[in-house]
């Protein structure tokens, strides 16, 4: 006898790596469900593609695909979508970049589907962020994105998300129904004896923020903070001179870090950076002692933030 026993058809959406190491803890919470993937990049390389590989495989369906800019763009991820056959008739779509309008476009096309969201790092903590706003486009684009198929925006999505799952234990988020997801296992990483402390810098594109913060004004503060491996970021334009090591990896900072305290059991890291989400979500583990770095126009730039990792998660914060 035929089983009548189906899977639920689901659909989990990703815009970074960490949100597909987050897709990954979901898609094993829910054996009983089928899962098609859309993978969307900004910036194409070899990291990106080495984390969708890996989710892809716990997948029955999956799209890859390199965001073009404009309304020819969007067209073109629209015909993907049809070419892969991921479009509609699915009974759950999981998404954490509710302001996506990709996301959103899908989002729109299975109406009748049930929404689960997921974090994106710090943008789901801090209430002045995107993922907070009302964010529907002015009447006349409104009509234009409603012909072309898209009717949900970033309140809707909130409103229609019946569960979050988030990484951050007993913070508030975007909703109020929240479930722990948690990255990695602290158990594993309990010491022997610490025969050494290393100081790890992550570095950012913090150009994109101020013409003060040149590779000069970094050098010198890594410098004081006696800073041993310099783990850059994807879109830093130039890496600051100094007395460090340069860490190579095809993988974010979070499984990196969790890997070199694996293989080296009596070390303990200490992670500075200035406003990077990747140390947030490594302040919890065993072996770790996290800091941000702040100047006056950091912190007036972004109090709210120093302020909760600083009150809601007990970091340190080092004042230049």
């Amino acid at each position: 006898m035929i089983s009548t026993n189906r899977k639920e058809k689901c659909l989990i959406m990703c815009l970074t790596p960490l949100q597909m190491i987050i897709s990954r803890k979901i898609i094993e919470s829910n054996p009983d469900k089928d899962f098609d993937l859309v993978a969307i990049t900004l910036i194409d390389n070899i990291k990106y593609r080495n984390y969708y590989k890996k989710l892809k495989k716990l997948c029955k369906n999956s799209l890859y695909y390199i965001s073009e800019k404009g309304f020819i763009g969007f067209l073109h991820f629209v015909k993907e979508l049809k070419l892969k056959e991921i479009n509609s008739d699915y009974k759950c779509i999981y998404l954490a970049s509710i302001d996506s309008r990709y996301f959103q476009y899908i989002i729109s096309k299975n109406n009748l589907a049930n929404i689960y969201t997921f974090d994106d790092g710090i943008a789901n903590i801090i209430s002045n962020d995107v993922y907070y706003s009302n964010d529907a486009p002015v009447i006349w684009k409104k009509i234009i994105w409603r012909f072309i198929g898209i009717k949900y925006y970033i309140k809707d999505i909130r409103d229609k998300s019946l569960l979050h799952y988030t990484i951050y234990d007993d913070i508030p988020n975007i909703i109020e129904k929240t479930q722990l997801i948690k990255l990695y296992e602290n158990d594993e990483l309990i010491p022997i004896i610490i025969n050494r402390i290393v100081n790890i810098y992550v570095g950012q594109p913090l150009e994109e923020i101020s013409d003060i913060f040149t590779t000069e004004y970094i050098s010198n503060i890594l410098q004081k903070l006696n800073i041993d491996f310099y783990y850059p970021h994807p879109r830093e334009n130039t890496i600051p001179l100094g007395d460090f090591e340069i860490i190579e990896s095809d993988l974010i900072f979070e499984d990196y870090i969790i890997r070199y305290l694996q293989k080296n059991p009596d070390i303990k890291v200490r992670v500075y950076s200035f406003i990077s989400s990747a140390i947030l979500n490594i302040c919890s583990l065993n072996r770790i002692e996290v800091n941000y770095i702040y100047d006056k126009e950091l912190y007036y730039k972004y109090k709210e933030f120093y302020d909760i990792v600083n009150s809601k998660f007990n970091i340190d914060l080092v004042k230049i």
